[in-house]
């Protein structure tokens, strides 16, 4: 199996669990990525916060044994596709409710990312 057909597997298999799990009126997921132009090293400069709508994403429980002890009380954990990177410090947003990302697993067998796994906490 082609690296290709497993990330169009990733892809189908989270956008079929959206389908079955949520509704018309779930909330969607978003990440906003903050970037600065322009400024100098004293600061300054224009923030721009686009958000990107994450379709193949969705919050998962967690055995917090398996986070060595970094999940905290609100911490949540998102499974998105490798349409959009993730990174840490990104904005997750779901519905009025905003997270930041602590951590990332890069789900990457070989060069080519499957998936990404998000540890989440209320921002």
């Amino acid at each position: 199996m082609s690296s290709f057909e497993l990330i169009q597997d990733v892809k189908d298999l989270l956008a079929e669990a959206i389908n079955l799990a949520g509704s018309i009126t779930s909330e969607k997921i978003y990440v906003i990525k903050e970037t600065v132009t322009g400024g100098g090293p004293l600061g300054g400069g224009t923030v721009s916060s686009p958000a990107t709508l994450l379709p193949n994403a969705t919050f998962k429980s967690y055995d917090a044994k398996l986070f060595g002890g970094t999940m905290l009380a609100g911490d949540r954990v998102l499974v998105s596709d490798n349409t959009t990177v993730i990174n840490q410090g990104d904005t997750i947003q779901e519905g009025v409710v905003k997270y930041i990302v602590i951590n990332i697993d890069i789900k990457a067998p070989t060069s080519d990312v499957l998936a990404y796994i998000s540890q989440v906490r209320l921002k």
